[in-house]
């Protein structure tokens, strides 16, 4: 008898044994499979919320920039526009949009050519 009290003994200091067995080993690893997810949730949506945040912030300050490049680009084309019917066209103002058109046509072209020659 005192052989089975010292078995009994140095088991329970290895700690408690879980009661339920390949059952009962399989709802705890769900139970911590659900608290992964559940963490991994709150931690997506806290990264994605700052991620919009952030989106939204530099969206904004992208597009004013853009809407502030076209206004200026229109200006100088108007410019180019203006100067070419005062000095090439002799006031024809067809004419002057014509040459502004080839111009700005030939400059589409030549900076396509770049980048597609750095492309290659």
């Amino acid at each position: 008898m005192a052989n089975h009290s010292q078995s009994q003994e140095s088991n329970t200091g290895k700690g408690p044994r879980k009661k339920g067995g390949l059952k009962g080993a399989f709802y705890d690893l769900l139970d911590k499979l659900t608290a992964y997810w559940e963490v991994m949730a709150i931690y997506i949506q806290k990264n994605v919320s700052v991620f919009l945040r952030n989106l939204i912030f530099s969206s904004i300050w992208i597009f004013s920039a853009l809407f502030f490049i076209f206004i200026a680009l229109l200006y100088f084309s108007y410019a180019i526009f203006l100067s070419l019917q005062k000095f090439l066209s002799n006031g024809d103002p067809i004419l002057a949009s014509l040459g502004t058109g080839v111009l700005f046509f030939i400059i589409a072209f030549a900076l396509v050519e770049l980048v597609l020659k750095q492309k290659k």
